[in-house]
């Protein structure tokens, strides 16, 4: 696979699944801010640090208020991690490879991006902000059923899952981090950060089914760490890209030594958490492993990088 061709599949895979974690986060963090003991602007100025650049938002913005900072996190089109930019670098990568991939694909994604690019904020704030984050989720859940369904499972298929796992877990790392390390003392409010937490990934009805223990902020981070049964957990996310990296094998070349470290490397990574105690993690431990598995997935996008593609792209969120 040409190096242009595996960085934009990989990135495709990037971009569509951060998209999606950032309107599941934002979406929390509406159903979390009459919880938070904070100050309006204190909520969302931490929303604005979680999904973008404070530096930046301060140098356009006087104050952390709803709107601007909406307009920030979703529509501008000069922020980085804006669900507009993320979608846009999504089908930008798209257009350059149409070939590589079903048309029915560049479809759905161009005709999202310019839904997104017509909406205004204004009618996000004044209509529902949950409805428009549950179309954005429902757009992006489209493009995923599609592409399962309708592309051929050759390398161009694995190099994109494999991109989107490696976010996956990103994600979920990042939505760990930024509530945990906001968690509320009082009880109530805790049981409600928690609440958003494990249904901002998907993961209530899942939660329930298997009868975990106790509903906390520990039990929910164990589950979404942990849990091998479950999509959006670090570690089915971690053993997913491995496996689609190990399924590149067979286009890889002669040596293919580049490529096997890849694999030796996220295999350490799910070994790693399969042999983590459930009981090691804890609200005093939590924040450490977070950073440990938020370093190991960063080695891991750079060791793609390294093997797939052209020199000078960074590949980190």
């Amino acid at each position: 696979m040409l190096d242009r061709i595996a960085e934009s599949l990989f990135w495709i895979g990037r971009y569509s699944e951060r998209a999606e974690n950032h309107a599941r986060l934002l979406d929390v963090y509406y159903h979390l801010r009459e919880d938070s003991p904070g100050v309006d602007e204190t909520v969302w100025q931490r929303i604005a640090s979680t999904l973008g650049d404070s530096a930046s938002y301060e140098e356009r913005y006087d104050a952390y208020v709803e709107r601007d900072v909406l307009h920030f996190l979703t529509l501008d089109p000069t922020q980085t991690n804006s669900l507009l930019t993320c979608i846009g670098q999504a089908r930008d990568n798209m257009r350059k490879i149409r070939e590589q991939l079903p048309a029915e694909l560049w479809n759905l994604m161009n005709g999202f991006y310019l839904w997104l690019k017509g909406v205004h904020v204004d009618e996000i704030v004044q209509s529902s902000p949950h409805r428009f984050f549950q179309r954005v989720k429902e757009g992006l859940a489209a493009f995923q059923g599609t592409a399962v369904s309708i592309t051929l499972r050759d390398e161009s298929w694995h190099m994109m899952e494999s991109g989107r796992y490696l976010e996956r877990s990103e994600n979920v790392l990042r939505l760990l981090q930024s509530v945990s390390e906001k968690l509320p003392e009082s009880n109530n409010s805790s049981y409600a950060f928690t609440l958003a937490v494990l249904k901002s990934a998907g993961g209530y009805e899942a939660f329930r089914k298997l009868d975990m223990e106790e509903f906390c902020m520990e039990g929910v981070a164990r589950f979404l760490l942990l849990q091998e049964t479950f999509p959006r957990s670090v570690h089915f996310s971690i053993s997913s890209f491995e496996q689609h990296l190990k399924s590149m094998r067979a286009h890889a070349d002669q040596s293919g030594s580049g490529l096997e470290r890849v694999i030796r490397m996220a295999g350490k990574a799910r070994s790693e958490l399969g042999w983590l105690d459930r009981n090691e993690i804890n609200l005093a431990t939590l924040g450490v492993i977070l950073h440990q598995l938020m370093a190991t997935s960063r080695q891991l996008g750079e060791s793609v990088a390294k093997y797939f593609m052209s020199p000078g792209r960074e590949v980190i969120a």
